[in-house]
C-alpha cells in the first residue's frame, strides 16, 4: 500500500466511523433534550419492548432496534436535520464536461451539493423542513423511500460513506442505551425549531452556524454575556 493509501485506510476508520458517529450522536442527544414529549415516547417504547422481553440484557442488538419504530423515526429524522457530515461532497467533473439542466459544466469543475439544503426541500421532506418531527418518517412506506432517496447523510451513488452500515449499527446500540438507562433534561429553555439568531435560548448553537464553525473553519462568535448552556442526565 501506498502511503496515500495508509491516509485514506485511517481517516475510514478514525474521522468516518468515530467522529463521525460521535457528531450524531449528539444532536440525537440534545434533540431529545430539546423535545421531552418525543425523548418520553422514546422511553415508553424502549421500556415496553423490554417488558416485553424484545431487548436483550445487558446491550440491545442491532437488529432489536430496528424494531422500535417511533425510535428509528428519531434516528432518520436526526439524520436528515442534523446529518453528521456537512461538507458539499464535491465530485470532479469527468473528460467531456458535462450538461445539466441546459448549462455546460466543464471537465475538471468540482461540483457538489449541500447536505444541510437538500435536506430542508419542502418538495421532499415537507413544509416544516427545519423542524425536528420524527412523526414524518411514519407517515407512509412510500413517503419515507422517498425521503431516504434523497437522503445525503452517507453521500451518494458510487462515493457512499463504506462504513454506513457499521456507524448505523454503533449509532443506533449505544442510543438505545442511553435513553434505556438515563433521564435527560435541558438546563435551558427550548430551542426555536426555525434557529433565529445566531444563539437562541439561553446560549444554545443553532445547528446551521454548528455545521458551518465545524466543517468550513469558521469561528463562531459569542456575544457579550452569551454562554454555551449545558444538560443533565442521571440515571432511570
Amino acid at each position: 500500500m501506498t502511503a496515500e493509501d495508509l491516509k485514506a485506510e485511517y481517516i475510514t476508520f478514525t474521522a468516518a466511523t468515530l467522529d463521525g458517529v460521535a457528531a450524531f450522536i449528539s444532536p440525537f442527544i440534545d434533540n431529545m433534550m430539546q423535545h421531552p414529549d418525543v425523548l418520553h415516547r422514546v422511553q415508553q417504547e424502549i421500556d415496553l419492548a423490554q417488558a416485553c422481553g424484545k431487548l436483550s440484557y445487558p446491550v440491545v442488538t442491532y437488529d432489536e432496534t430496528t424494531q422500535l419504530p417511533y425510535f428509528m423515526a428519531c434516528i432518520m429524522e436526526t439524520l436528515r436535520r442534523d446529518a453528521p457530515a456537512q461538507t458539499i461532497l464535491p465530485r470532479v467533473i469527468s473528460e467531456g464536461g458535462l450538461w445539466y439542466d441546459g448549462a455546460f459544466i466543464p471537465e475538471g469543475t468540482d461540483m457538489g451539493a449541500s447536505p444541510y439544503i437538500i435536506h430542508r426541500d419542502v418538495h421532499i421532506f415537507g413544509d416544516d423542513p427545519f423542524t425536528f418531527r420524527p412523526e414524518r418518517w411514519l407517515e407512509s412506506p412510500a413517503r419515507s423511500a422517498l425521503m431516504e432517496k434523497y437522503g445525503m447523510w452517507w453521500g451518494y451513488g458510487g462515493r457512499e460513506c463504506v462504513g454506513k452500515n457499521y456507524a448505523m449499527i454503533e449509532m443506533q446500540k449505544l442510543c438505545v442505551e442511553i435513553c434505556r438507562r438515563f433521564d435527560m433534561r435541558s438546563a435551558g429553555a427550548l430551542q426555536d425549531d426555525e434557529g433565529k439568531g445566531d444563539l437562541v435560548n439561553g446560549g444554545r448553537y443553532r445547528h446551521d452556524r454548528w455545521a458551518v464553525g465545524m466543517f468550513w473553519g469558521q469561528g463562531v462568535i459569542l456575544g457579550e454575556g452569551d454562554e454555551i448552556s449545558k444538560g443533565e442526565i442521571t440515571l432511570r
